[in-house]
């Protein structure tokens, strides 16, 4: 398994955010993970990035525990976070925040490999080439969200891990974002996917976990989710 959480349990103050959640995922697959707004799904993803501690379990990459890790070792070691809100660096360049994302990795692989780096992304999100000179916090809500990915991209993870990707995007650049996570995939990268839109998560993904009030209530082939009828209630809108 790639990724594997094992009992996982966080509390803010008195409040228990997860309880006992525990999810695993093999390499090269989509999977996201569904549930109402408070329901822990951000909390998951930042403990698996150390930015909220974790109580009680495990978190293990390639099967090894990485609850000691910080944040920016974790990025080395090839885990990414395109964070809710996409948190760009707005008073700076479209450019800068993309050589941002390689930061980690300034001394080991140098300028050269950063601004190839820089052109993949340009090539999946041409219009961040068109305006690399821009100033992030003036570009639209869809080309910021292109940004925040493509800064991702920058550390080469293996696994990308996107928190509401498509909020408040237009459906034609969701659908545009969501092809260029499929393309990443079918180039082997694992995607863990949280999203509100939970129709489009489940017709893209492999595998799917439904969140309720901070425990895992759910889970199976995201097609099979996609027709029960629970899950359409309860977040489809059928």
């Amino acid at each position: 398994m790639l990724l594997e959480l094992k009992d996982i349990t966080v509390a803010y103050g008195g409040i228990v955010a997860l309880k006992n959640v525990s999810i695993s995922f093999s390499e090269k697959s989509i999977v996201c993970i569904i549930g109402a707004n408070g329901a822990g799904k951000s909390t998951l993803l930042n403990c698996i990035m150390n930015i909220v501690p974790v109580l009680k379990g495990e978190v293990l990459y390639n099967g090894q525990n990485i609850l000691s890790y910080k944040t920016h070792e974790l990025v080395k070691l090839g885990i990414t976070l395109v964070p809710e809100g996409r948190m760009l660096f707005s008073h700076l360049t479209v450019k800068d925040n993309l050589y941002l994302g390689a930061y980690a990795f300034f001394r080991d692989i140098g300028r050269k490999e950063v601004r190839k780096r820089a052109e993949e992304v340009y090539e999946l999100f041409p219009i961040l080439k068109d305006r690399q000179k821009q100033i992030a916090g003036t570009l639209s809500g869809g080309q910021q969200q292109m940004l925040a990915i493509g800064r991702a991209l920058m550390s080469k993870p293996r696994l990308l891990m996107l928190d509401e990707p498509s909020m408040g995007l237009a459906p034609i650049l969701v659908k545009e974002i969501f092809t260029v996570l499929k393309y990443l995939n079918e180039q082997s990268m694992s995607i863990l996917l949280i999203e509100q839109n939970a129709r489009s998560a489940l017709r893209m993904s492999h595998y799917a976990f439904v969140l309720e009030s901070g425990r895992m209530v759910k889970e199976g082939l995201a097609s099979t989710l996609l027709n029960d009828e629970r899950i359409k209630k309860a977040y489809l809108g059928c």
